[in-house]
């Protein structure tokens, strides 16, 4: 797989035309997982996906925007307007090199940001398509309905907990799980911390996962996001 660890010859000689970035964030995750849940999950996943479209994998993106877990220690995050330049000139960047085509993998579901940056850029540009997948998405299909017991799987969850135990159990704190499940929608995030909404920062039953259904978890979403990718792409194509 080509990546970051493959030499601009060997980049070059391959005549690759996708490049995968995938994002994560560094944030408070509960008592029980490192701030570096996010983007430990995007790393791995990205090398997954990346593998399966033969795409360049890019390095994963340590922070993004999540004011929302403002509170403790640990959280770091740009503005979104900083995020937007960013991001931009990144695929600007693969784009005068000959890349056709740039694969957003989003593993931190607060990154609003990034709808109307990939609607700028594929707005503006003929000769480069951005495609965003928004992992969160696939917590709702049947196939994670058929593992996730607890239907409201938002942060430091079973479901991000499942992952971590399957990817470095060790760095999970099993006797700190605590679980929460705040009374109010996702969307109340818009008017305060997810402290105001639970003490412990966690949203949804962290004490349900297992390292079983984190690994049945990767192996869904790296094929939720192929097809994802791939159905975007034919539309390119039209």
């Amino acid at each position: 797989m080509l990546s970051a660890y493959s030499t601009a010859d060997e980049i070059q000689d391959s005549g690759v035309d996708t490049a995968l970035l995938p994002i994560g964030s560094t944030e408070q995750h509960g008592p029980h997982l490192p701030v570096a849940t996010d983007y430990i999950i995007a790393q791995v996943l990205g090398e997954s996906v990346a593998e399966k479209l033969g795409a360049f994998l890019l390095p994963v993106i340590p922070i993004s925007t999540c004011r929302e877990h403002m509170g403790k220690k640990g959280s770091v995050w740009i503005n979104p307007d900083t995020f937007f330049l960013m991001t931009r000139d990144i695929v600007m960047s693969l784009k005068e090199q000959g890349f056709k085509r740039v694969v957003i993998l989003q593993a931190h579901g607060g990154i609003f940001m990034l709808t109307p940056i990939v609607r700028e850029l594929n707005a503006v540009s003929a000769d480069i398509k951005v495609i965003r997948v928004d992992i969160l998405q696939f917590f709702q299909t049947k196939e994670m309905e058929d593992i996730l017991e607890c239907r409201n799987n938002l942060h430091a969850c079973e479901a991000e907990t499942s992952l971590m135990l399957y990817l470095n159990g060790e760095l999970v704190r099993k006797d700190r799980i605590k679980d929460c499940l705040p009374n109010v929608p996702r969307d109340y995030l818009n008017y305060a911390s997810i402290f105001k909404y639970s003490p412990t920062g966690v949203w949804g039953m962290p004490s349900l996962a297992t390292a079983e259904k984190g690994e049945r978890i990767l192996s869904i979403v790296t094929e939720k996001c192929v097809e994802y990718i791939k159905n975007v792409g034919k539309l390119f194509e039209k």
